[in-house]
Formats: C-alpha cells, sequence, structure tokens
C-alpha cells in the first residue's frame, strides 16, 4: 500500500441500517476515525469517539465542505435513497476522498442474468455513473458483493425463511447452492477493502461468507425450532421471474409487487452466479468461510 492511498478517516452514510451499524462498529473496533453523516432531523445517538456531520444529500457542496480531509466514503444506505449516490461521489470527487463504496451489498449485477432484472437499473445507473466519474480524478471505488444476507435474512421478509413464523418459500427444490454472508462477515469485508485500496480499486469484491442450500438452512432451522408446524411453499425461479415481471409491467412504481421475486430470483437462480465459490476475495481481504458447523450454531442463535 502506498502512502498515497492509505486510508484512516472514514465517512458512513447510513449508519443506523442493517449494513451500516455492524460496519460503524467495525470502523470503530479496528481504529479508523469515523465520522457519521445524518439529516439534521435525526435523533440518533452515537459513541462518542464517531464524529457526526449534519447533511443535506441533495447539496453537494455542502457535503462537499464536509468531507474535506476525508480518505474514504463508505454508503449504507437502503434501496429508496439509492439514486442520492450519484450527489454522494460527486461531493466526494469534489472533495478528494481516495475511495468511495456505494451501498452495493447484494446481488452480483456483474452477471448478466442479473443485470436485466429491472429492479438493479438503479445500481446499474450508480456504477456507470462512477465508471465515468471517477476517470482522470484522484477518487477511486468499490462494490462490493455479498448476495444473501444469513442472520438478517432469518428474521427479515422471509428472505431465506421465516424463521419465527415457521415458514419458509422453498425455491427449485431447496438444493440450489447459493453464498450467504452474515452481517458481521460483511462489515469485516467491507472495512477489510479499506485495507487494501489498491487491489481493491474501481473493481468489485465478493464476499463468500458461507455457502448453503435452502434446505440445508430449513433443517438446522427445524433442529432448534422444532420439526413441527412448517409451512413450505414450494415455488421455481422461473415462476418468481413471471410474477416478478408481470407486477412490474403491471406498476413498476410500486416496489412490493415485485422486489422479493427478483431478489430472490437471483440469489437462488442457478443461473444468476449467486455462488460465490471459486469467485471471491476472502483470501485477498484476510477472511475465512464458515463451515457447515458454524453456519448451523449462527442458525441456533437466532432462535428465539
Amino acid at each position: 500500500m502506498s502512502s498515497s492511498t492509505l486510508i484512516k478517516r472514514v465517512v458512513l452514510v447510513g449508519a443506523t441500517g442493517a449494513v451500516g451499524a455492524p460496519v460503524l462498529q467495525t470502523l470503530v473496533d479496528q481504529h479508523f476515525d469515523v465520522t457519521v453523516f445524518t439529516r439534521a432531523s435525526s435523533n440518533h445517538s452515537f459513541p462518542s469517539n464517531v464524529h457526526v456531520a449534519n447533511v443535506n444529500y441533495e447539496d453537494v457542496a455542502s457535503m462537499t465542505k464536509a468531507l474535506q480531509g476525508q480518505d474514504a466514503l463508505i454508503s449504507t444506505i437502503g434501496f429508496g435513497g439509492a439514486t442520492l449516490q450519484k450527489h454522494l461521489l460527486d461531493a466526494a470527487i469534489a472533495a478528494g476522498v481516495k475511495r468511495f463504496l456505494p451501498s452495493e451489498f447484494g446481488c452480483d449485477t456483474h452477471n448478466p442474468r442479473v443485470a436485466a432484472i429491472p429492479l438493479f437499473r438503479t445500481k446499474l445507473d450508480i456504477d456507470e455513473y462512477m465508471d465515468e466519474k471517477v476517470k482522470g480524478t484522484g477518487t477511486t471505488y468499490t462494490c462490493v458483493y455479498t448476495n444473501a444476507f444469513l442472520d438478517w435474512g432469518l428474521v427479515n421478509n422471509g428472505l431465506l425463511l421465516d424463521l419465527p413464523g415457521k415458514k419458509i418459500q422453498m425455491i427449485d427444490g431447496g438444493e440450489t447452492p447459493f453464498t450467504a454472508n452474515s452481517l458481521d462477515f460483511i462489515a469485516k469485508g467491507t472495512v477489510a477493502v479499506l485495507k487494501h485500496p489498491d487491489e481493491t480499486a474501481n473493481r468489485a469484491v465478493r464476499l463468500n461468507g458461507a455457502v448453503v442450500t435452502l434446505n440445508q438452512v430449513l433443517q438446522y432451522a427445524k433442529k432448534y425450532a422444532g420439526a413441527e408446524g412448517w409451512e413450505v411453499d414450494e415455488v421455481t425461479t422461473e415462476a418468481l421471474e413471471h410474477e416478478g415481471m408481470k407486477n412490474f409491467k403491471a406498476r413498476p412504481e410500486d416496489l412490493s409487487g415485485y422486489m422479493m421475486q427478483f431478489i430472490k430470483l437471483a440469489i437462488y437462480g442457478s443461473e444468476f452466479g449467486g455462488n460465490f465459490d471459486g469467485n471471491n476475495d476472502n483470501a485477498l481481504l484476510g477472511l475465512k468461510k464458515m463451515s457447515d458447523g458454524e453456519v448451523e450454531q449462527l442458525v441456533r442463535s437466532m432462535v428465539k
């Protein structure tokens, strides 16, 4: 790592979200100088060793001022705020920030089947914008791909399964292997990018915390939450794609009608590149893939 790319001072956007909170904790634990961007209306509190800057995400000039002297900007904002990232990037470039990490943290949009899904058009727009805007500047970017969220996906929206409600949508028989990452693994991988700025400049990195199947996850869930009373809905990726496209064409403004279908299609579809075995950056980033036993214990820890 050259002295010109050394990253010490980091701004985090979205620090209270599912990804942002563990990223913030990891940055603090690893002794980065951290500033959190928040809206003026925010009432969230942060540790005393974290700086807080109130910003207007529509005002590039004010964000440029707030980014002076910073080395990296990590965005973990939610899907609804994705377009604001163009303003963040513009401000980062104007302020001379060395590294920008957009809010990817999901399916690999470099895969052509994923890229063709309408839901991911916003992310592709941002990727194309980054490619063009960083040319000839001192700013570089890294996209972090994670595929499925493991622990979060057990209890939120039934992304993997609905552990509290004992429900699962079993896709293509549940035997397709796919990558899933715990939020802690995602945070450690994201922060590790900052320690390898030269090797990760202007490209995607893929985190491969675990490779599992839905049947495997369901087996662990039944073992610790009880085998009785599970509702299993068998569905194919073809059906998910058909339903998602139908709802998207009917009401493209209504994300609730197709978001989950498209996300599951990209995560579980065998042609969508959701298994990062053989195509990941664990070794570069100093990360170790979880064993089946560790995945089982994580599922056990999520049973209430």
